[in-house]
Order: structure tokens, then sequence, then C-alpha cells
């Protein structure tokens, strides 16, 4: 594991594709929730040095979704490019909150903004845990760090 810097605030950035839209040709709402979880997964990368796949396969940790939301502010299209800025809201014992503001490339307007809360738990028994130490204190610097 490497030492604690990490860049914060984190932005995901993609771009919006054709694959993404529906026929009025701006992003599928379902589609929002796939790029959440892309900006999520790629701030536990960040963060904490660990995809999904890694965190339940090595270390047998799950971090189910409990709630999911997104309100959506200004449309996308694939002329826009897409930064997806993800915040700690809230870190209990075991869950997770996390806030998501997208940012249209084009002209750095407010697109969407999303709240995401999971929970740490043991994927052998579905139950939950703490969220272990040594996350913590990397989640903790993550939002310490963002509000400097």
């Amino acid at each position: 594991m490497k030492t604690i810097p990490m860049q914060t605030p984190f932005y995901y950035r993609r771009p919006i594709r054709w694959g993404d839209t529906d026929v009025a040709g701006i992003v599928f709402t379902g589609h929002y929730f796939d790029i959440c979880m892309e900006a999520i997964e790629s701030w536990f990368i960040e963060v904490l040095e660990l995809d999904w796949f890694i965190l339940t396969q090595d270390h047998g940790i799950g971090t189910p979704f409990v709630h999911a939301e997104v309100d959506f502010h200004a449309p996308l299209t694939p002329r826009d490019g897409l930064s997806v800025r993800v915040d700690v809201e809230r870190m209990g014992n075991s869950s997770l909150s996390l806030a998501l503001t997208g940012k249209r490339n084009s002209d750095d307007q407010h697109s969407f903004t999303g709240s995401f809360i999971c929970c740490f738990s043991d994927i052998r028994t579905m139950t939950n845990i703490p969220i272990p130490e040594w996350m913590r204190r990397r989640i903790d610097h993550y939002q310490q760090s963002c509000a400097a």
C-alpha cells in the first residue's frame, strides 16, 4: 500500500458515448446509476487502493448499497465530457455515505447530484461489519483533505 497522498477531491472523468444515450440523444436515465457506480469504484481504487473484485475476493468484504438516488439538473450528450466529484458525506460504524456531483466538461454546468450509501459486510455471513481500521483512516484522511 502506498502512502496516503491521493487526489483530493477525487474526480472521475469520462466521455459520454453514443451507447450512453436514449432516442432523445441524451444520457438514458437509468444509465446515470451505472456512471455513478463507475465513479464510486474508481474512488475506492484511488482512496482505498483496491477495487470491488479484490475487496470481495481477497478480503471477503462486500459493500452492498442500501440507498441510491440521483437528481437531474442538465442533460448530457456525446458532445459533453463528464467530471464526477466524489465526497464523503458521513462514515458510520459500517456504513459509508457518498455524495456525487456531475458536471459537463463542455460548459461546467451541473448535470446531476447523487447520494449513495453502502454498508461494509462479511460476504460469507451477509452481516454488517465495522469498516476496517486501515480503510477508516484513509477515508478520514480523504474527508479531511477535501475540507481543507
